[in-house]
């Protein structure tokens, strides 16, 4: 079994999608939406930014820091850009978990904002939009209780933080933003 967690408004093949928010579950979703939103993981960010639906479906709805499958049950687990959006008092709970649901040596990627590349891209913004833009970066869109940044991480804090939570093994993935992110794979110890 694969966990795509905190899906939003991106549906990968062969994944359970999961959101703590969906506005559908994908049984119900009319087709149209669930046509935008499925995606392969080679290809996740299949859409130019804002082209896609934008509608929140999902297989199942759970909080991430909650999941609904037994222990080591899953063999790999996806997390792309949603740790930035919990608390960093809840960050362990939600490693934990997901430490919880993987087998041994079931696999982990993670993506988060890359906080340095953002900040000197703030630094180095030229107008009013693109300083505008690296704000929300940092700190999120925040349309919605959903999409407020709590934290933000650097590759020597991510790569430590999930190191510290029982994963191991350190396999840097290409970005697939077009903003600048740290994506990278590891492995349940």
């Amino acid at each position: 079994m694969k966990l795509h967690l905190g899906c939003g408004a991106i549906l990968l093949k062969g994944y359970i999608n999961v959101d703590i928010d969906p506005k559908y579950l994908t049984k119900d979703a009319p087709f149209e939406i669930l046509e935008q939103n499925i995606t392969t993981i080679e290809k996740y960010y299949k859409h130019e930014f804002c082209k896609g639906s934008g509608v929140c479906v999902a297989d199942v709805k759970a909080a991430i820091d909650d999941l609904p499958f037994d222990a080591e049950s899953c063999d790999e687990v996806v997390l792309i850009h949603v740790l930035e959006h919990v608390p960093s008092y809840n960050v362990t709970k939600v490693l934990n978990e997901i430490n919880r649901v993987l087998k041994n040596k079931g696999t982990f990627h993670l993506g988060v904002p890359d906080l340095k590349e953002t900040a000197r891209g703030l630094i180095k913004a030229k107008s009013p939009e693109e300083e505008d833009w690296y704000m929300r970066l940092i700190y999120g869109t925040q349309r919605s209780e959903w999409s407020h940044h709590y934290c933000g991480y650097t590759e020597r804090t991510i790569k430590n933080l999930v190191f510290d939570h029982g994963f191991a093994g350190y396999e840097k993935l290409p970005n697939i933003n077009f903003y600048p992110a740290i994506h990278f794979k590891t492995f349940k110890e």
